[in-house]
């Protein structure tokens, strides 16, 4: 008797993945899930998956979902074939490498070598993620064939009357150009190669000319527990040269400590935001100067872009040629199965965190915030809707084929 599969995650206390007969495809699989030696549930794999009909495995109806037992550490969870009694490939307690243990982004694991040796990444994946471990960001090539048309559109139909003059925040709920921009499949397949969880888009900007804003890490404005599940997105959609306000990076700066306003002796709650970034800001500067850090410029064709992770230092260049705009649109995302929050208004030194209202731009839900199997502030979020807390849609880490889509994707 074969069987397969894989336990894709544990994203907000639900178990995703998949098992099967492939010689007889027809059945259904029965998936227990033991701690300790001992039964916690069962279920039989029958939920729909369309990723897996889409590549031939049988009619895809070989998913599950299962809600972890509240308080046990992942690592004790043992997910088996009933039948065989046998671990589903990515079980978590029998799969515990410390490189595994280790809750970091694969592309930042400084034991990414053993992931890329365990999890089987082609020379293509392994040599993606090595490239972003070393930079901190990465550039490609959107290949989609609707992005132009997509492009025009967001474009088009955002309302730039509203903004600043420069940009527009979260212009997706109105205009799906925007949406579909960030959740383009090849960049959601691409980030998680890189971070090994799926990525969550919660933020859009939309961009008429360049930010020219000084340089900085996301890592101040949003951040994570397990750390580092954070990054950004920037596409452009029109040329960018040195003239229109180019992003500006630095390479190899995202290896570097993350420090907040605590380290600098100042605290989030504090009336005067402004002074506090701009001490912030000349500590980035000092720390450019001490290690010797190289400023490099982002000149990006229509449809290309560049992932950063959370604590690349970048910012925007001077706008040399005023009469031009840099239209570009620019997405944030959490990974699954954290918890976020705004470390420029939180204080964790003195567990003080604020977690804004974030949500997921592709369905509108909000995000819940987790650590494991355990919810996250959940009494002090008793007066929040109760879909926070609900178990998302599966969303499948396994049987993608990345390699041919990446290659196409980076132009290469």
């Amino acid at each position: 008797m074969a069987l397969t599969g894989n336990v894709d995650g544990l994203f907000e206390g639900v178990i995703h993945g998949w098992a099967c007969r492939p010689d007889r495809p027809e059945l259904r699989v029965e998936v227990v899930v033991r701690a300790d030696g001992e039964d916690v549930v069962r279920t039989t794999a029958d939920l729909q998956r369309d990723d897996l009909a889409g590549h031939g495995i049988g009619d895809g109806r070989y998913g599950f979902e299962i809600p972890a037992p509240p308080g046990l550490a992942k690592f004790r969870l043992s997910v088996q074939f009933a039948e065989s009694g046998e671990p589903i490939p990515g079980s978590f307690a029998d799969n515990l490498s410390v490189a595994r243990r280790l809750e970091l982004p694969r592309a930042e694991n400084p034991l990414v070598e053993e992931l890329i040796a365990e999890d089987g990444l082609s020379d293509r994946q392994a040599g993606l993620v090595r490239q972003f471990a070393r930079d901190g960001f990465l550039k490609f090539r959107v290949t989609d064939p609707a992005f132009d048309e997509l492009a025009d559109a967001a474009i088009a139909g955002v309302d730039w009357s509203s903004s600043n003059g420069i940009r527009v925040q979260d212009a997706w709920p109105e205009v799906e150009a925007v949406r579909r921009l960030a959740s383009l499949p090849e960049v959601m397949e691409l980030l998680e190669l890189l971070y090994g969880r799926p990525a969550v888009p919660f933020q859009t900007l939309s961009f008429r000319v360049g930010t020219q804003q000084e340089t900085h890490s996301d890592s101040l404005h949003f951040s994570s527990r397990p750390g580092r599940f954070m990054c950004g997105v920037w596409i452009a959609l029109e040329p960018v040269d040195e003239r229109n306000g180019p992003l500006h990076y630095f390479p190899g700066s995202h290896r570097l400590p993350i420090y907040d306003l605590n380290d600098l002796g100042l605290l989030g709650d504090e009336a005067s935001i402004e002074q506090n970034y701009e001490i912030y800001c000349d500590m980035l500067q000092a720390m450019i100067r001490a290690h010797g850090l190289h400023k490099q410029l982002a000149l990006m064709d229509r449809g290309e872009g560049i992932v950063w992770a959370a604590n690349l230092y970048h910012g925007g260049d001077p706008i040399l040629d005023r009469t031009r705009t840099r239209y570009s649109q620019v997405t944030h995302y959490y990974f699954e199965g954290c918890a976020y929050y705004a470390p420029l208004s939180s204080d964790p030194f003195l567990n003080r965190y604020d977690r804004p209202d974030r949500r997921d731009v592709r369905t509108g839900r909000p995000i819940g915030h987790w650590f494991g199997t355990r919810p996250v502030g959940e009494a002090d979020r008793a007066d929040e809707p109760a879909i926070l807390r609900a178990p998302p849609a599966a969303r499948p880490l396994a049987a993608r084929p990345l390699a041919a889509r990446l290659r196409r994707f980076l132009g290469r």
